[in-house]
């Protein structure tokens, strides 16, 4: 019964001197409130799984941000709603504030209980940078579903994206896994293909009347894929009055297909593409600054 013990015990000490764990000693980060604080930054962290049939809730513990100088632990301990990437969207987990001028490289989840649970570690592959001129940062970690049994579920992160936060902005994940289609509020159409990309990324799309017959649309980051994106624009009747509610309701449409993310711009004939020069979303991010320090 001794041995019996003793190898029990030394099985799990060996699982825990293997089981990831920071590097340095978390500090805790404080939630946002609406209101920004001198040399911090809004972090706003959302999951989603990598598929599109999975359902209920997955219980999260604490999970720890790191640089490769510091730490930082965001206190969750609840059970989160299923979310899966093929929506476009992810479930907001934790929005807080965090120092600026950092480089975040990892997380790490802490195990915890349930049929469904969250852990394991992440390198990300393009490190985060909180970065003082924007109002805050969208970080979107990707998860990915294994079965341990029956009745067991365990998710795991696989993939992480980021994008400068801004309110005013609508923001999409792409998962390659899937072919997705965005509907805007000009009732144009986006589809992106399936393995357009090599990994979930995340996209603002934003789309603006500049007087002309279609909207012009900026659709970022701006990669190259593989495919190509089918749009499909609306055209914007509302400038005509004498126009029949017939007429409003019959939209014309104009198809157009790009291998890349890109500016397309508002005109009469929208084949014609602005350069990116002249309308970095960046702009619209610094016009719209509203800290409150």
């Amino acid at each position: 019964m001794t041995r019996i013990f003793i190898l029990m015990f030394v099985v799990g000490l060996l699982s825990a001197c293997h089981r990831p764990s920071p590097a340095f000693t978390p500090q805790e980060l404080k939630v946002y409130k609406g209101l920004q604080k001198a040399n911090m930054s809004r972090l706003r962290v959302n999951l989603t799984v990598s598929g599109n049939d999975h359902k209920g809730k997955i219980n999260v513990s604490n999970l720890t941000l790191c640089s490769a100088a510091s730490c930082w632990k965001i206190k969750v301990n609840r059970y989160v709603p299923v979310v899966n990437s093929s929506t476009t969207r992810g479930y907001l987990i934790a929005d807080v504030l965090i120092p600026m001028n950092e480089q975040l490289r990892e997380v790490f989840f802490e195990p915890t209980t349930g049929n469904q649970s969250i852990r394991g570690r992440l390198k990300f592959g393009k490190k985060l940078n909180i970065e003082p001129e924007y109002l805050g940062h969208n970080l979107y970690i990707v998860l990915d579903k294994r079965i341990k049994n029956d009745k067991i579920v365990y998710y795991y992160p696989i993939s992480s994206t980021a994008l400068p936060y801004n309110p005013e902005i609508k923001y999409y994940l792409i998962d390659p896994k899937f072919n997705q289609l965005i509907h805007l509020n000009s009732k144009s159409e986006i589809l992106f293909p399936a393995k357009f990309l090599p990994k979930p990324q995340l996209f603002f799309i934003a789309e603006n009347d500049v007087g002309k017959r279609f909207p012009m649309l900026e659709i970022y980051p701006y990669v190259q894929g593989k495919g190509n994106l089918k749009i499909k624009l609306a055209e914007i009747k509302k400038r005509n009055v004498n126009l029949s509610s017939d007429q409003l309701t019959s939209i014309q449409y104009s198809e157009i297909t790009s291998a890349k993310t890109r500016v397309i711009s508002g005109s009469n004939t929208p084949s014609k593409v602005v350069s990116e020069r002249h309308l970095l979303w960046l702009q619209l991010l610094k016009s719209l600054r509203l800290y409150e320090l």
